[in-house]
């Protein structure tokens, strides 16, 4: 064992009843864990660097809805090498975390990746291996380029996004330079513009959620057992995704299609696994909409701060507890009804002001909701999307 790992603290701290998290040094990487009250664990979110630990944040209530441990490692910014130094780090470190939290699966677990800015090293990082990858999701990062991916690397689904401004780290021209080329080459590559953002991570986890929750549903078999070894993970079929218009973005209500109804190009529409997520992407995409989404929990513990594209809409709404809907609307438009989503799924409707709608006692676990609304000439469009994690008490 390195001198480094045995600097390990292989304390626990417990966030709930059954949950663990672990942490330590391992050589010049940090990684801690958290793992929920499962007993087994099917999967593994991965942050390589850039974001803190934490296990109240959004990270660990999708994993606590999926099954999934939540990995987060950090190292100095102006190492070398450092994906490598990452990639040995997590599997070095999630030997060490499967020992000693009772759950030797974790070497196993396929994994989900995500990161902000350097954190898209992630998918550096667990690219190298694509049969243990169900997807990776980075915002305001480097895009692949898909001529230096093997066959097995090309078949792991991307999500890419990014801000619309133009800024220094020029991430926009990347767009032609290789995601168009692996659109063109069938690969299962996502893509999205936040509208008012620049190098900033803003609403990201809205689109990434349900994204990851479409590709865990796809690949992952509900009865795979990583305790037995490494897990077979199901091919995406590009046929069963929806497609979204790029070329469709600068207004409020994009086109969405499945990929047989689409009626554009397929091979520079951005691919997306599902419907919900398609739904979410529409609503992401909408670009000054003149309506705002408004929530507040019936007990008074949480409210949605004031919108504002380059921060994050979540609402943290305890079990069991109703969340009053409600718009904003922005003078000069005349709003004829307005639609409570979350994802695919209609919550409720509103046919006159104030647009309010009562959302009883939502299920555990995390959605994405939006108003679509509808003016007087029966013109649709959607507001930004917002993040709700409902959670056990």
């Amino acid at each position: 064992m390195r001198a480094a790992v045995a600097l390990l603290l292989l304390f626990p701290a417990v966030s709930r009843s059954g949950e663990q998290s672990f942490g330590g040094d391992f050589g010049p990487v940090r990684s801690d864990i958290f793992i929920p009250d499962v007993k087994v664990v099917r999967g593994v979110i991965v942050h390589a660097m850039n974001a803190q630990f934490k296990t109240d944040d959004r990270w660990a209530d999708l994993g606590r809805e999926l099954g999934f441990a939540h990995v987060v490692m950090s190292i100095d910014r102006k190492a070398n090498n450092r994906p490598t130094k990452l990639t040995a780090a997590l599997a070095e470190s999630l030997k060490e975390f499967a020992a000693k939290s009772g759950h030797p699966e974790l070497v196993h677990a396929p994994r989900v990746g995500t990161g902000h800015s350097a954190g898209g090293m992630v998918t550096d990082v667990l690219i190298r291996d694509p049969a243990l990858t169900l997807t990776t999701c980075v915002d305001c990062s480097w895009v692949l380029d898909p001529a230096k991916l093997d066959a097995e690397g090309k078949k792991v689904p991307l999500l890419f996004t990014m801000g619309a401004i133009p800024d220094a780290f020029k991430m926009l021209p990347a767009i032609e330079q290789f995601y168009v080329p692996a659109r063109k080459d069938s690969l299962a590559w996502g893509l999205g513009l936040q509208h008012g953002c620049a190098h900033d991570w803003g609403n990201a986890a809205a689109l990434q959620v349900p994204w990851m929750k479409a590709i865990v549903a796809i690949r992952l078999d509900p009865a795979a057992d990583p305790t037995k070894g490494p897990v077979k993970l199901k091919p995406v079929v590009l046929e069963d995704g929806w497609l979204g218009d790029r070329e469709a973005t600068n207004g409020t209500y994009a086109t969405i299609a499945s990929w047989a109804d689409y009626k554009g190009d397929r091979a520079t529409a951005a691919w997306l696994p599902d419907r919900t997520t398609a739904e979410v992407w529409r609503a992401w995409q909408s670009k000054n909409s003149p309506i705002t989404l408004e929530a507040a929990t019936a007990d008074g513990s949480a409210k949605l701060i004031p919108f504002d594209p380059k921060k994050s809409r979540d609402l943290k709404v305890p079990a069991a507890t109703a969340v009053k809907l409600s718009v904003s609307v922005k003078p000069g438009i005349t709003v004829k009804k307005v639609a409570y989503f979350a994802g695919e799924k209609l919550i409720g409707e509103a046919t006159a002001a104030p647009w309010e709608f009562t959302w009883d006692k939502p299920l555990i676990g995390c959605h994405v909701v939006y108003a679509r609304w509808t003016n007087t000439d029966d013109q649709p469009g959607v507001s930004n999307p917002s993040l709700f994690l409902v959670r056990a008490k």
